[in-house]
């Protein structure tokens, strides 16, 4: 009883400094495969810890960067010649060429040698031309003005014979006022085709279609210059 006692203060005891695991069942050889078993797993749990430890923290690791914010090399300069200016050759006019020396400005130009008419813009821009029917021996060339217009008229020496579009400019060698209009009708019947326009047909106005005739009233207001030429 004695030795029980005095054997198992001594496995305390060394439990206590170490010499012996704490709690760990006696055989009856005073030595168990336990006690390999655990010394064999503190080992292990030993090597994994320091296995792991060895490894870098995640929180330490430096973030990848995808490029950088400094310039690589030197802005050139904006550029200091202007392009060339881009080359616009104006449409050619579908009109012929207007008479030399027929003046400059506003205004009207009757070829009486063409037998055609230009209505010129303030700009020298033509902006309309076609053939007309007057007279070769008058009115006389030189420069007149619009002054007077008739929507509706008759010759002064026949009734029968009324014109649309009177646009007047100036008078005959005994007084008779000649100007622009329509092709006119004796009793409603046209003196004329538009497919004759261009031929020396009037008695001394200046005939034109009903269209041109209309743009002519239109366009030559009181004081419009017009210019004859031969």
């Amino acid at each position: 009883m004695r030795r029980l006692i005095v054997g198992t203060c001594a496995l305390a005891l060394a439990a206590s400094v170490g010499i012996w695991p704490s709690g760990a069942p006696v055989g009856a050889s005073g030595t168990t495969s336990t006690t390999e078993e655990s010394s064999t797993t503190i080992e292990t749990t030993v090597a994994e810890s320091s296995t792991t430890s060895t490894e870098p923290s995640t929180s330490t690791m430096v973030p990848a960067t995808r490029g950088t914010a400094v310039q690589v090399g030197t802005t050139l300069p904006a550029p200091t010649t202007p392009p060339p200016p881009t080359t616009v050759k104006p449409a050619p006019s579908p009109y012929p060429a207007v008479p030399a020396n027929s003046g400059s400005g506003r205004r009207v130009v009757y070829s009486k040698q063409q037998m055609r008419v230009w209505l010129i813009e303030g700009d020298n821009t033509v902006i309309r031309s076609y053939r007309v029917s007057g007279r070769y021996a008058q009115p006389t060339q030189g420069t007149f003005s619009v002054f007077s217009r008739s929507a509706f008229t008759c010759h002064n020496g026949n009734a029968h014979v009324c014109m649309r579009y009177m646009v007047r400019f100036t008078r005959g060698p005994s007084g008779d006022n000649i100007g622009f209009h329509e092709i006119p009708r004796r009793d409603g019947v046209p003196m004329q085709r538009d497919s004759q326009l261009g031929q020396a047909l009037s008695s001394g106005c200046v005939r034109q279609s009903t269209a041109d005739a209309q743009f002519m009233w239109a366009w030559a207001y009181i004081g419009t210059k017009v210019v004859v030429v031969w």
